[in-house]
């Protein structure tokens, strides 16, 4: 049976760590190594941690660089032959998630990933939005960043190869299944809701904006590093009034206040 490794980053996370981990914990598949990475929490987290201390192999707390240090930091600690990265503000859709990544790479044992749907909520636990469908690639290039780091799992001997990059702050995950993609090629997609991402309906953020000129970026660097990657004009042309929209909405809203 082989192990995966999930790994919880945590940042002042009280709020929600419990519920992530006990989506963990009460998971039907049993090789799970369960690691949580805390970046030097105040608020209670470790409280949490403490807690559930029987139930988690691995907990550090320290000082980090920032989210992509934090994941591949976890990703070091790991022995698993899988890992997958969790949350503090996510949980597993049901308690067969897991069982159903493994399943489906049990049936392809070639892959070196395989990735589901997301869901999601907001600040009282209610679904506002569910992934519907992959479009992973059309003609040499990932669309876009429907690839969700909490739905997915990676051979962790693949993800050490590629790691991610601590240059983007948001868009770390999109930059890395660009770049695992580019060397391992399609992952095997199931028709399966994995995760739960928790994400505020109601408010377009400053963080969002941010993150979508974060995707831009990641897009224009993954263009220059990479000469045979076919560009797509419409594509392109849809990304640029996607960030045009965000970035009117972001200012007008800086201005109303």
């Amino acid at each position: 049976m082989e192990k995966i490794s999930i790994v919880t980053v945590v940042y002042n996370g009280m709020r929600y760590l419990e519920k992530t981990i006990l989506s963990v914990i009460n998971q039907t598949y049993s090789n799970i190594e369960y690691i949580i990475v805390d970046g030097g929490s105040t608020d209670g987290t470790l409280d949490i941690i403490e807690k559930y201390k029987s139930k988690i192999d691995i907990a550090i707390s320290e000082p980090d660089k920032g989210l992509s240090d934090a994941m591949n930091k976890g990703a070091r600690l790991a022995t698993g032959d899988w890992i997958l990265y969790l949350h503090a503000d996510d949980t597993f859709t049901d308690n067969q998630s897991v069982e159903k990544l493994i399943k489906a790479s049990i049936l392809n044992s070639a892959t070196s990933w395989v990735t589901g749907y997301l869901r999601f909520q907001n600040s009282s636990d209610e679904i506002f939005r569910k992934d519907s469908y992959h479009n992973i690639s059309w003609n040499g290039m990932i669309i876009r960043n429907v690839i969700r780091h909490q739905s997915t799992m990676v051979r962790l001997k693949n993800f050490m190869d590629i790691q991610f990059n601590q240059k983007y702050k948001y868009a770390m995950d999109y930059d890395f299944f660009l770049r695992l993609w580019k060397k391992y090629g399609d992952p095997i997609v199931i028709n399966e809701y994995i995760a739960d991402f928790r994400l505020d309906g109601n408010n377009l953020s400053s963080n969002y904006y941010a993150s979508i000129k974060d995707e831009m970026r990641v897009r224009i660097d993954f263009r220059k590093n990479n000469k045979d990657y076919h560009k797509l004009p419409f594509d392109s042309f849809i990304y640029f009034l996607r960030y045009c929209k965000i970035y009117f909405i972001h200012n007008r809203k800086k201005n109303v206040e």
